[in-house]
């Protein structure tokens, strides 16, 4: 196995474990709000929705590396097709979570005269579950898409094992058809133009709201200041991944260097797969009551190592 191969593995392990603690603890801790109150806010119920889509999205790359990397596996093309489809309609579904998540913090947050933003603050909450159910219909018409886009090819390779059997790969080539593969990229590229304008919209707003408030006592500098500071750094932090993960899904879904470097292959499905895992660690850290359960979680995790350990 290649240096390029084991490194990666290790990295991919380590987003794994991180992605399916995270994405798990945001299910469990909103679904046993959601049992106990028999409500949900809508901040929490995009938050459940985009931990459930990563959630599966990281247990779906997990199953297929496998397969694609196993001797033995390899050769089920007709199961890593179906799985290769189903990551692309989570990776979608994903993005459109987010994107609303954006959304949401921007018009509740924001603070703008504009009557389409006052329009909008006053019914998000009752719009929240619409855009909820119509991203699982839009990603599903953009995975269809894709499928069109992306097809698979069937590869022959002789191995110098003792049977002398041949082994059958699995790869995928691009339809360079330029029609399909212009509705193939605007059906990424639109949640991540909302998704950027959102973000923009809010950072612009924080900022404004920041500077007004340096102007008035130390008081307010110290405590409401800091607030958003701390606000604007997790947006700063949202947008890297936000950007890191769709330009590295676009490079790697098309093979522009698939045939060129594998250090490069590699990079990017490490990137792709750091997105889910990274940017939960980053919705927990800067929510307080998940943060608060996070926190009790690792104490009773380091309090039963020291106990095994004595």
């Amino acid at each position: 196995m290649l240096p390029a191969t084991i490194i990666g593995l290790i990295i991919l392990g380590i987003e794994f474990i991180t992605g399916i603690i995270a994405n798990g603890l945001i299910i469990i801790v909103n679904c046993t709000e959601w049992i106990r109150s028999r409500k949900l806010t809508c901040c929490d119920m995009i938050l459940t929705s985009l931990g459930i889509s990563r959630f599966f999205i990281q247990w779906t790359m997990f199953v297929h590396n496998i397969f694609a990397l196993s001797p033995v596996m390899n050769g089920e093309c007709a199961i890593q097709r179906n799985l290769y489809i189903f990551s692309m309609y989570l990776n979608t579904l994903s993005l459109w979570f987010a994107t609303w998540l954006s959304v949401f913090y921007c018009v509740k947050i924001a603070n703008f005269s504009q009557p389409l933003f006052l329009w909008l603050k006053q019914r998000i909450s009752g719009l929240v579950p619409q855009l909820l159910m119509s991203s699982l219909l839009v990603s599903l018409v953009t995975c269809l898409f894709s499928v069109n886009v992306i097809g698979r090819k069937y590869i022959g390779n002789s191995t110098n094992n003792l049977s002398g059997n041949t082994r059958v790969e699995c790869s995928h080539n691009v339809n360079s058809s330029s029609g399909l593969v212009i509705l193939y990229m605007l059906g990424y590229s639109f949640p991540f133009f909302i998704f950027v304008v959102s973000a923009v919209l809010l950072i612009i707003s924080l900022w404004r709201h920041t500077k007004r408030m340096e102007k008035n006592t130390s008081i307010s500098r110290d405590t409401i200041t800091e607030a958003h500071v701390s606000v604007i750094k997790g947006l700063i932090a949202f947008i890297f991944f936000y950007i890191s993960y769709f330009v590295a899904t676009v490079l790697f879904l098309l093979q522009i260097f698939a045939h060129t470097s594998l250090y490069f292959t590699w990079f990017c499905v490490v990137v792709v797969a750091a997105y889910p895992s990274g940017h939960s660690v980053i919705l927990i850290l800067g929510n307080p009551k998940l943060k608060r359960v996070a926190v009790r979680a690792l104490n009773y995790a380091k309090c039963w190592l020291r106990d095994e350990a004595s």
